[in-house]
């Protein structure tokens, strides 16, 4: 894909991509994502409650939204390429998510936001929810991982899960930036894509 902005001379000026690692460092994907995550989610809103939250074991969730329902997110992020272990990690925080209930969840997330109302009210806010939609909270869980390069065994991985119904999505970046230091990032949202081309290969044969 060759990507331009036109000066103001009406001359295309081309984006050249290159590695999101070489000019930022986690912090930088994780506040990109966190200021826009329904641009990497096909516009569907995702309210984060979370960023660099504490496990059980001691480990880190890059981020934690919660969807219109009250499901919850868990979002791994790699400026670079996705090592063999990524979806070990993501299952290992799943495992630790799938146990908070709604108290723990508004927990993490006034830490996080610093809001004096709770999630509850601030869900609903953000939704646009009528008063009398509850949400269900944490019945269910998606998995999401955002990379520069996801790897074929991440996706065979993903695809695998996704086909036993646990919802693992792969979005894959690309980033771009001109001779004037303008950026630009396109997202591709790679497990469903894989997936939908396997129900069509099923359904032909």
């Amino acid at each position: 894909m060759k990507l331009f902005t036109i000066d103001k001379d009406g001359k295309f000026v081309p984006f050249k991509e290159q590695g999101f690692k070489e000019e930022n460092k986690d912090i930088d994907l994780e506040i990109l994502l966190e200021n826009n995550p329904e641009y990497f989610f096909e516009n569907s809103k995702i309210l984060i409650i979370g960023r660099q939250v504490t496990t059980n074991l001691n480990t880190f969730i890059d981020l934690i939204g919660v969807d219109q329902l009250g499901n919850t997110v868990v979002i791994e992020l790699k400026r670079d390429k996705t090592p063999r272990e990524t979806l070990a990690q993501l299952i290992e925080y799943a495992s630790f998510i799938d146990n908070l209930d709604y108290g723990q969840l508004n927990d993490i997330f006034q830490n996080y936001s610093g809001e004096e109302v709770g999630l509850e009210e601030y869900h609903q806010q953000y939704y646009e929810n009528d008063s009398n939609q509850n949400a269900s909270w944490n019945k269910n869980s998606k998995l999401v991982i955002v990379a520069q390069d996801i790897t074929k065994e991440i996706k065979q991985a993903s695809l695998y899960l996704r086909k036993k119904r646990i919802d693992v999505y792969c979005v894959e970046f690309k980033y771009f930036i001109n001779d004037s230091g303008a950026q630009m990032i396109s997202s591709d949202f790679m497990a469903k894509y894989y997936f939908e081309v396997l129900k069509l290969w099923q359904y032909m044969i």
